[in-house]
């Protein structure tokens, strides 16, 4: 490689590590503290039943159950992961 290329390769991947850690910075997580629990009853199959029919999944119960948590005040919302770093 010639000098020319490094040059310009070294500034390429400063910028894709930044926006990377930009990236993963900006993501929003739950709050640690907050803990959710759910049951459903399962098939056969080991997935859970639904009460209407549709088919549902253990994340999108567990989503539900958070949710709730966060209306009914119990839980904090979502927050940059950021925001956990600060203190």
């Amino acid at each position: 490689m010639k000098p020319s290329h490094r040059a310009r390769i070294l500034p390429a991947c400063c910028l894709v590590t930044l926006a990377a850690f930009g990236w993963y910075a900006t993501q929003s997580v739950r709050p640690p503290d907050c803990e959710v629990s759910f049951s459903a009853f399962t098939g056969g199959d080991g997935q859970p039943l639904s009460e209407n029919g549709e088919a549902v999944t253990w994340d999108e119960l567990e989503e539900g159950a958070y949710q709730d948590m966060v209306a009914s005040g119990r839980c904090e919302p979502p927050v940059a992961r950021w925001r956990s770093w600060l203190g």
